[in-house]
């Protein structure tokens, strides 16, 4: 089992609003430059930073919605359940029966499965987007969920990996979960 398949799957949702609001920030860091009293280098360098981050979260939900797509009816409506809580509308749909986990396991495997044969392993997908404090936060979440106890606080404690004001908050609110529900 895979954490970065689940962990697309979780934050797939949310990617439009994350990616709206760093435009906002580009947009408005690029309005107020003129009131930063940093040099036009940084101020460039960290503007690039945010528009990398921008395009690697649109290519994480245009990957994730091409594998979606991919799946089975029932795979998808399954995985559009758990994920995105949208109910589905056949009448025959059992959630109650312990064949419902076990077909959203599989369903879940296949979506990896799916992600895997696309050339998107966990390494690529480490690789490029725990830099980004939201994804990481959501992979922590991930992995705590599922009963894996490895942390990664050298991303969250790191000014390194640190992008902007914007995931401030989501670094705190990460913060605070983990040390709360450690």
């Amino acid at each position: 089992m895979s954490y970065y398949g689940k962990t697309m799957l979780s934050c797939y949702k949310t990617l439009d609003k994350v990616i709206t609001q760093i435009e906002n920030l580009i947009k408005g860091r690029v309005k107020n430059s003129f009131f930063n009293y940093s040099s036009a280098y940084c101020q460039a360098e960290k503007l690039i930073q945010l528009n990398e981050i921008r395009l690697d979260l649109m290519e994480l939900k245009e990957i994730t919605k091409e594998a979606l797509s991919v799946l089975s009816d029932t795979d998808r409506t399954l995985l559009y359940y758990k994920y995105f809580g949208i109910m589905p509308e056949d009448k025959n749909f059992d959630l109650k029966s312990r064949n419902y986990f076990r077909k959203q396991n599989r369903a879940i495997e296949k979506f990896d499965n799916i992600l895997k044969a696309k050339g998107y392993d966990e390494k690529w997908f480490l690789d490029k987007y725990l830099k980004i404090s939201y994804i990481a936060g959501i992979y922590q979440k991930t992995i705590n969920e599922t009963g894996k106890k490895h942390v990664i606080d050298w991303l969250f404690f790191s000014k390194k990996f640190f992008f902007g004001f914007l995931f401030w908050w989501f670094k705190q609110i990460i913060h605070y979960r983990y040390w709360y529900y450690r």
